[in-house]
């Protein structure tokens, strides 16, 4: 997995090295594409991914994320590239 935000293979949340899957941090299917091709992406393990507490569950985790993943984007490119590749702003 190609990654702009993490470097190890763990859990983003909580450094677990087990049952980790990716996360796509923007959701959709032409989203889901650009995560992948910015490495917009992080590991989290099962329970932070679908369990009750994880990204699909959670929608305050599910923005920091969010946030995250625009801040990375935001490091090479504009704001206004961000916006017009995913169409929202998640830092206000």
């Amino acid at each position: 997995m190609k990654s702009v935000i993490q470097k190890e293979k763990c859990c983003y949340i909580c450094r677990r090295t087990y049952l980790l899957e990716s996360h796509h941090i923007f959701r959709g299917t032409a989203n889901r594409k650009k995560s992948e091709q910015y490495g917009l992406k992080v590991w989290l393990c099962r329970s932070h991914h679908t369990g009750p507490e994880g990204v699909h569950n959670n929608p305050s985790l599910d923005r920091k994320l969010k946030q995250l993943g625009q801040q990375k984007f935001e490091e090479t490119h504009s704001r206004k590239e961000f916006l017009r590749e995913f169409g929202r702003n998640y830092q206000d």
